[in-house]
């Protein structure tokens, strides 16, 4: 499942009603641009499904950091929550799950593979 700009900036005034400052648009438009991504350039690589595709929306809004306040990690969180309930997840990673792949982003401890990895498990 794949979803546009509108879709991230709708997520964005549910989720952050208070109406954050967006410092770094493009940040947003990166997100959703590398979820959409379908290209695959090793061969060892698996095809992007929908775990890899909540994990880039989740790695580029951590790593980007669109907004000018310290919400752009609850944005990650809402963001890759309501993607994977839209995608039909029937069990969503809790709030402490996806804090800790927030940190391990964040950190650098783990990229987009990882992160994915790690919802598939969930």
């Amino acid at each position: 499942m794949k979803v546009d700009l509108a879709w991230a900036w709708t997520v964005l005034a549910h989720h952050l009603p208070s109406d954050p400052t967006v410092w770094d648009a493009s940040g947003i438009e990166a997100a959703i641009t590398r979820h959409a991504s379908d290209l695959v350039m090793a061969p060892e690589q698996r095809p992007h499904d929908t775990a890899w595709r909540a994990a880039a929306l989740l790695h580029t809004i951590v790593v980007c950091q669109p907004l000018d306040s310290p919400m752009n990690e609850f944005y990650a969180m809402a963001m890759t929550r309501a993607y994977l309930a839209a995608a039909g997840w029937e069990t969503l990673p809790g709030p402490v799950a996806l804090g800790d792949l927030i940190d391990d982003a964040k950190d650098g401890r783990a990229g987009v593979h990882e992160l994915a990895a790690t919802l598939r498990a969930t």
